[in-house]
Parts: structure tokens; sequence; C-alpha cells
């Protein structure tokens, strides 16, 4: 993959900051309490830069099937330039996951790793799910839990109030309520439906600089954030340097950064 500046390229800063520090943990934890098996039809919903996508390939085998789903063509074309060599190769979609472009029962399994948030409506992409699900397939879904379990991000969105706007990390939260979300799989007609709370204390080498790079990347996936230009977002951030340096430096160890986070992880069964 051609080298681009992530000033330039959010989604590029989105797998190499975020998807690769904070989220192949999660992945590894949601695939588990998916069991998928070879020979599945997997559907990864909200699939970004493709990182559950790389990591349930070669458990689904080259005779099952692989589709990754999402609303945003540049995460895709980050996805595509990094698809795995193991399994069955993978067809990318570009589309919304609350009107997805699949026949009736096209899986067995749905994974959505940290996106049904994002939707502007949970319900339909929950109705969405138990559609595209064949009889007996499962479904894996993660969100993150309110913003007061996460210190570390809780911190960051403490700067971005300052420079951005109050409140600008709200959305990747907004779904944390564990009692709402087994509700609308229920409503959805989703069966043995669970909500387990996760926890994980991830350890993130660069301390001094993981926090401005990290930002690179959430303009991928906030629209505030996303509507600078981009000059004007690097110069923000720049802006922004001190106040992260003061903010993060109470999970600073050594030369790691130590965040604690905490997720709903909904399984259900059609």
């Amino acid at each position: 993959m051609a080298q681009v500046s992530p000033a330039s390229n959010p989604a590029e800063a989105y797998e190499r900051f975020i998807a690769q520090n904070i989220f192949v943990p999660w992945t590894a934890d949601l695939i588990q309490r998916a069991r998928p098996k070879m020979g599945d039809r997997v559907l990864d919903l909200a699939c970004g830069t493709g990182i559950v996508t790389r990591h349930i390939a070669p458990l689904v085998g080259p005779q099952g099937k692989l589709v990754g789903l999402d609303i945003s063509p540049d995460m895709l074309a980050v996805a595509r330039s990094l698809e795995p060599a193991d399994g069955p190769g993978v067809e990318w979609h570009e589309g919304s996951g609350m009107e997805m472009p699949f026949p009736d029962a096209s899986f067995d399994l749905v994974l959505c790793q940290q996106g049904l948030q994002f939707f502007p409506d949970h319900q339909a992409g929950l109705n969405e799910i138990r559609r595209v699900l064949a009889p007996g397939g499962r479904a894996a879904v993660s969100v993150w839990r309110d913003l007061e379990g996460q210190p570390f991000m809780k911190a960051i969105d403490t700067v971005l109030a300052m420079h951005l706007a109050p409140g600008a990390l709200a959305l990747p939260f907004s779904l944390s309520d564990a009692t709402l979300l087994e509700q609308l799989a229920r409503t959805a007609g989703l069966e043995e439906v669970d909500v387990d709370e996760m926890r994980l204390s991830l350890r993130v080498q660069g301390a001094h600089t993981f926090a401005p790079m990290m930002l690179q990347g959430v303009a991928a996936v906030l629209p505030e954030f996303a509507a600078i230009p981009a000059d004007e977002r690097q110069a923000m951030i720049e802006r922004m340097k001190a106040d992260l340096a003061e903010a993060v430096q109470p999970f600073v160890q050594g030369e790691e950064l130590v965040l604690d986070m905490t997720a709903n992880v909904l399984t259900a069964r059609r």
C-alpha cells in the first residue's frame, strides 16, 4: 500500500493507530464469542478497515464465504489493500447497515464491532442483522459502554471539548445501555439474547505520541472532525498537543499508555 500522510487520509490513520492498537484485542474476544466454523458464511458489518475480517478469514477456510460491508469508501479502500491471504477471499460492499444489499438468510454469522452505535437507527440495524441471518445463524455485536467507564477516552473528550466542541466523542459511546441493547435485539426477533460487560486493559506503545496520532484517525468516524478540511484539522491537532500531553499523563507508565476500556457484547441467534 502506498505511504499516505495520516493528515490527508483519516482511514489510513484509523487503521494504523486505532485498529491496530485498540481493536486487535477486542477482535479476539468478539471472535471467540462468535465461534466461527469452517465453511461459515460470515458478514463483517460496519467492517471499517477490515480488522475483524482479516482475523476471521483463516477460521472459515477457503470453503467459507466472507463479506465486509461499510458505508465509507475510504475505509473500504484500506480494507481492500490489506485483504487477508488466508481464507475464501473477501467480497467488499459499500452500503448502509440499515438497508443491506443482501438477500434474506444469506449468512451463518454476522459480526459488528463498534459500529452499531453509529447507525442513525439502531433498531433498523438489528432488524437487518436478523433478516440476513439464516435460521440458526449467530450474531455477535460489540458497543462501547458509557464514556465514564473509559477514563482515557474521557480525558481525550475533555481536550476535544476545549478545541472542537463539547461532547465531540459522544457518538461512539451513544449505545451504552445494556438493557436497551438487549431490548432492541429481542424486538428485532433475535433469540438466545445475551449482553455481557467486557473489560480490557490495553498497553499502547508511544506514550507521548499516540493521542495526537489517534486523533488523525478519529476524523474517519466523527462527522464534526471529518467536516474540517485536512490542513485545518492538522493545525487544530497541533494546537491540542500540549493539552493532550497533560490529559494523558495519568495513563503513562514508562513508554506505554495503559487504557482501561469497557464494552457491551451482544450475542444472539436467529
